[in-house]
């Protein structure tokens, strides 16, 4: 899986690193995605901006995680085609557990489709992969509504 980088206009750069952000608005993300590469990039990508991000390969062992902890995760990235119980399902009873809960659609599917997706269900959002990182932040920041920070 592979994401490209692009460098942050200035306005970007003055919008997402307010010093007043501290540890209160860190943004707690669970990933759950079935291929262990993507994940991992995940992981490698949110962390050092600050993101607490949990990772799970199942969606059922995601759900059972998510019902423990639901009013702790402020951002869920879904894999839609996942084996056991597919994006659509697996959003429904996330959704179900906490209605707050933002959520953004990742899949190589066609960007149609990942439309058509999101509206059937109502998903806050969703990313084409492979993404730019650049593009994934903005997602994030609009979905979740809190400052993040960007790569340079």
């Amino acid at each position: 899986m592979e994401l490209t980088t692009s460098s942050p206009t200035q306005a970007e750069t003055a919008d997402t690193q307010d010093p007043a952000v501290g540890a209160a608005q860190r943004v707690r993300v669970l990933a759950i995605d079935d291929n262990d590469a993507f994940r991992a990039l995940l992981t490698e990508l949110l962390e050092p901006l600050g993101f607490e991000v949990k990772t799970v390969a199942n969606p059922v062992k995601a759900l059972e995680l998510f019902t423990r902890e639901k009013d702790s995760f402020q951002l869920v990235i879904l894999d839609y085609y996942m084996p056991q119980l597919d994006g659509g399902k697996t959003f429904e009873w996330l959704r179900k557990l906490n209605p707050n809960v933002k959520v953004i659609i990742c899949s190589g599917a066609e960007e149609l489709r990942l439309r058509q997706i999101q509206a059937q269900h109502k998903i806050d959002g969703y990313l084409h992969k492979p993404f730019r990182v650049d593009e994934a932040m903005h997602l994030i920041h609009r979905v979740t509504q809190l400052p993040v920070p960007v790569t340079a």
